[in-house]
């Protein structure tokens, strides 16, 4: 017989608190996913490393994405993300590199995340509680999205400073 998972209980005031430290910060484990991307330009933000890793912008629409998902695991609702899904959880890299795009984009992730912390506020008690598809409870994929951003901020922190480094040493 498996334990309660303990995260399934996970107060509303902790996760929105959870989710506001990871993405706008202060962040006690260092820059948020807002501050990572304070200063970055189309230009570094569509560059990838000759590895061929993910670069700044995708991973700037993966966090809006993410955010679409579990909007809708909330809600019980779908609805088309307005980017073109290259694999689950990736939307596709943009064609248009410009300083608008860019802008669209990160105002696209902002927007995501106001509807989610909008949606977490508003939910129910059961919608936090409910484990869709025998997945963890919502509250925990709650948590771990936090936990995502704080990952993926320290990616595109380093992200930055190599592809800034690149530029200005070529």
């Amino acid at each position: 017989m498996n334990p309660p998972n303990p995260l399934a209980a996970l107060d509303r005031a902790t996760l929105v608190a959870a989710l506001h430290e990871s993405y706008a910060g202060p962040a006690w484990h260092g820059p948020s996913v807002r501050e990572t991307l304070d200063g970055v330009s189309a230009g570094v933000a569509s560059r990838k490393l000759p590895s061929g890793r993910n670069s700044i912008w995708e991973l700037v629409l993966h966090l809006a994405h993410g955010r679409h998902l579990l909007i809708e695991r909330i809600t019980a609702s779908t609805a088309a993300f307005p980017r073109p899904i290259r694999e689950p959880w990736w939307p596709a890299a943009p064609s248009d590199h410009s300083e608008e795009s860019w802008r669209d984009d990160v105002a696209l992730l902002e927007r995501y995340q106001k509807t989610l912390i909008d949606t977490v506020e508003r939910a129910t008690a059961e919608q936090l509680a409910r484990a869709p598809q025998g997945a963890e409870p919502i509250a925990h994929q709650l948590l771990g999205l936090a936990l995502h951003d704080a990952y993926h901020a320290g990616q595109i922190r380093l992200l930055a400073l190599e592809l800034a480094d690149r530029k200005t040493s070529r």
